[in-house]
């Protein structure tokens, strides 16, 4: 008889076999699963094979089970009774997640990433309305602590390092290039003919997380005498006209667009942050920060797709 593992092709010729049965053989099953005789028959030879004995008997004196048919039959309807109770207990499971989420966001994210977070948090909040989404933000460095810490269960940030106890998925990524105030003494000079070398002898204003190889490669050889992991801090010291800063510019485009900040080569100097989910590993995802992740992921990834949608028109 049957041996092995169940697998998702034995369940499909099961079906097969009690739509047959429940039919009263392969003629008047043909309508029902939309398939010839000839390919039921194939399937009821596959599944017998399968089974290691003969289910039924069919010819001209008509369809009949045999006793081990009459097994297969009954057992195969007491296991689909049994998928379908695993079906509706996991559903209501997850239509009853109940307890807390916890979010660390890193500062400003609002600025970069509000289409895809908020869809997020409004999907999940629509699907698990009993569940209680707490969120806070930090700096970099401080929503990594947190994850390390147990305060949160995930986070969304640019990671200051790399940590094998973190586990790290990324979700987008975030275009910098260099400014500087329009009383700055490169602005004063004129940025027309500027090489990188002339630049790098600038005082520049770094940002928490410099362990990126790109960003390091690009900053390495200014003078670096101040540094803020706060995006709102860094354009304050940029616009005192007194240092360079690497910002992005959908974030400082109205300082752009009124002439308090002006972008410094930009062909040489631009580089991009990547953001990432994060979570510890080590710690049991409660069911709510799952389906809160898996969301969260969903949405950003439909987020892409529809930006690459939006580059291929323009092409």
């Amino acid at each position: 008889m049957f041996r092995g593992a169940i697998s998702d092709g034995d369940l499909r010729l099961l079906r097969v076999f009690r739509t047959v049965v429940e039919n009263g053989g392969f003629t008047a099953a043909e309508v029902a699963l939309n398939k010839s005789k000839s390919a039921i028959s194939l399937d009821i030879a596959h599944l017998e094979q399968r089974m290691g004995t003969k289910l039924c008997v069919r010819g001209r004196s008509g369809f009949r089970l045999t006793d081990e048919g009459q097994i297969v039959y009954l057992a195969s309807l007491q296991l689909f009774t049994d998928v379908e109770k695993f079906r509706d207990r996991v559903a209501t499971a997850v239509k009853a997640l109940t307890g807390r989420v916890s979010l660390l966001l890193v500062d400003n994210l609002v600025s970069v990433a509000a289409g895809p977070m908020t869809r997020a948090i409004g999907d999940f909040a629509k699907r698990h309305g009993k569940v209680e989404i707490v969120m806070d933000s930090a700096t970099p460095a401080g929503v990594e602590q947190g994850i390390l810490d147990g305060e949160a269960d995930l986070g969304v940030s640019v990671v200051p390092r790399e940590l094998s106890s973190i586990e790290m998925i990324p979700l987008f990524r975030e275009e910098l290039r260099l400014y500087c105030g329009r009383n700055h003494e490169l602005a004063q000079a004129g940025l027309d003919g500027l090489t990188a070398e002339a630049v790098k002898q600038h005082r520049l204003v770094m940002p928490g997380v410099t362990e990126d190889p790109d960003f390091a490669a690009l900053a390495g050889g200014f003078r670096t005498d101040a540094r803020s992991s706060n995006i709102d801090a860094r354009i304050l010291l940029v616009l005192s006209g007194a240092f360079l800063g690497f910002l992005p510019p959908h974030f400082v485009a109205p300082w752009v667009e009124s002439g308090e900040l002006l972008e410094v080569l930009p062909r040489h100097f631009r580089t991009e942050n990547t953001f990432y989910v994060l979570f510890k590993k080590s710690a049991r995802q409660s069911a709510a920060a799952q389906a809160f992740l898996s969301i969260l992921l969903a949405s950003f990834e439909k987020a892409k797709r529809m930006e690459i949608s939006k580059l291929g028109q323009l092409a």
